[in-house]
Formats: structure tokens, sequence, C-alpha cells
């Protein structure tokens, strides 16, 4: 029986927050999966929302740093579905509303897509597959180690 290890979204977000803020980012908001403690991004089409939280979404890391803003969305494993979320977001600007409020205070002029995911080969793989529409790919092992898969405007660290 192959034994599989698995990272949890959860340790994928921790660890890109440490990384982060050693390398001096700010952190601005972060989630967890289903805690609660993000911060929802409202459509700009805010008249077709019947409901507070329809349509929104919740970014899993926001951090800035010398007026660059990073989006993150992290996973356990590649999702095609994300990648297709970043890239609508990024080419159609349709949260750029709620975005501008909630780095208002930062002097952002460059906001950057990509997505975090665990270090395992197949996934980074698949993902390096699809990375048309976002700016970069980061992975993470479980010591907190991240390596830079892609960085196409040379952003991160």
């Amino acid at each position: 029986m192959e034994r599989r290890l698995i990272m949890r979204e959860e340790r994928v977000t921790i660890n890109l927050l440490n990384w982060l803020e050693s390398n001096g980012w700010k952190i601005i908001c972060y989630d967890f999966p289903q805690s609660g403690t993000g911060v929802l991004l409202h459509p700009n089409s805010e008249e077709n929302r019947t409901t507070r939280n329809k349509g929104g979404i919740i970014p899993d890391i926001l951090a800035t740093r010398n007026s660059v803003a990073l989006f993150f969305e992290n996973k356990d494993r590649f999702l095609l579905s994300d990648f297709e979320k970043l890239k609508e977001i990024k080419t159609l600007g349709n949260f750029s509303n709620s975005l501008n409020t909630i780095l208002s205070d930062f002097n952002v002029t460059s906001i950057y897509y990509g997505i975090g995911i665990p270090a395992i080969e197949k996934h980074i793989k698949k993902s390096m597959e699809n990375i048309n529409g976002i700016d970069f790919l980061v992975s993470t092992i479980v010591n907190g180690e991240v390596q830079i898969n892609f960085d196409e405007n040379k952003v991160l660290p």
C-alpha cells in the first residue's frame, strides 16, 4: 500500500504566511478553509446581489510590500478551477472595487495573482501546464520551505 503524504491547505497557508513575513511582506488578510476569518470581496456588480455573500470570494492571503500586492489562492493539490478563477479575477477586474478598498491605505500600484500548493511533483507539473492567466506559482513542504516555481513579473523574494 502506497503511503501518501498529504499537506492540508492550512499548512500551505501557514508556511506561506511565515515566508512572506520573513521576506518583508505585510499581511493584509488571510483565511483558512471553513474558518470564516478572511475578508470577503464582493463583485463589482452589486446590483445582482440578492444575499450578502452571494458571488463573493475570500483570498487565502493578501499581502503588500513596496506598492505591490499579492493575491494568493492556496490549495492542498492542483485544482484547475482555482487557476480559472484567478485568471478571471485578474483579466476582468470583477472584484477591483473591493480590492481597491482593502488596499487603499497601502499605496498599491500593482496586484499579482498566484497559487500556493504543496511541493508534490504531480501537482506542480499539472500547475505548470496551466499557468496561463496567473502571475506566480509557489510550493511548500512540511518544514516550511517555499519554492518559487513560476514568477512571471519577478516580484517574489
